[in-house]
């Protein structure tokens, strides 16, 4: 028996400008009447996936913080095989943190702000208010925005030579930078691609008799190992293009952006299948 595993971006791609999912409603219930797993892997923090996950009275895991995090709830099945030391009891869900921690990189990333000037503003930086009026969420919303823990979004406000020299100062403590969306990344080397194996690993160890295909939907180069690792890989375009470049024969394009190319796709791809 084949199922698929659908492991998708959220901003652009499962949700618009204005996070909303409802152009994606029709695909959502076509994957839940096949029952197959709607998996949430994003930049957004747990806090943030948790409330759109229970919105849509999904059970599944959720990867968040670029892959930083993987949390599963304890009252789902595939809890039974997160029982090595790796993983940790947190609330409802059983949590594997794979980041460096949020503390380690603010303190290497401001300490360079302080010595060499760079101009850049983080999410630590602003209050709730000021990153509801950047990026449109509620100040409530902006709230679980901030409750990072294993990455920390910043706006670039230097020059790119200089950013540069930023990058190298922080790849030398081991962090990386990671461009999404709208916001430049800090973080460990964890990203999606560990956050879909890990996820597609607990699904084989919980059916081992279901052949189980991993398809990643995204629209960011924080989106490509993700693409490029899953079994199918759809770009979602924003509307004066694509913004992430990936090749393959699993690799397809969205005719249309965020959730309508991401309901499209779907429900396109369930009828090739």
């Amino acid at each position: 028996m084949k199922k698929l595993l659908i492991i998708t971006d959220l901003d652009a791609s499962f949700i618009d400008d204005n996070y909303q999912y409802t152009e994606a409603t029709e695909a959502i219930e076509k994957l839940r009447s096949l029952d197959y797993p709607l998996i949430f892997n994003s930049s957004k923090t747990l806090a943030e996936i948790q409330s759109l996950a229970e919105e849509l009275d999904l059970t599944t895991p959720l990867i968040a913080e670029n892959g930083g995090i993987i949390a599963v709830p304890c009252t789902s099945e595939l809890a039974t095989f997160c029982d090595s030391s790796e993983w940790q009891s947190s609330g409802a869900y059983k949590i594997l943190i794979t980041g460096l921690s949020r503390n380690y990189i603010l303190t290497h990333a401001h300490a360079a702000r302080t010595e060499h000037s760079y101009l850049f503003t983080g999410f630590s930086d602003m209050s709730e208010q000021e990153l509801s009026s950047i990026t449109g969420l509620t100040e409530p919303e902006a709230y679980k925005a901030k409750q990072r823990d294993v990455s920390e979004p910043i706006l670039w406000q230097d020059t790119p030579e200089r950013f540069g020299s930023f990058c190298e100062f922080l790849a030398s403590k081991g962090i990386r930078t990671l461009h999404g969306g709208r916001f430049i990344h800090l973080m460990g080397p964890a990203d999606k691609a560990d956050g879909l194996h890990a996820t597609c690993a607990l699904y084989q160890h919980y059916q081992p008799d279901i052949d189980w295909s991993s398809v990643a939907l995204g629209d960011s180069p924080n989106d490509h190992s993700m693409l490029e690792a899953a079994d199918i890989g759809i770009v979602i375009p924003h509307p004066d293009g694509a913004k992430v470049q990936t090749s393959g024969t699993h690799i397809f394009q969205a005719k249309y952006p965020a959730s309508k190319g991401w309901n499209d796709s779907i429900l396109t791809l369930l009828t090739t299948i």
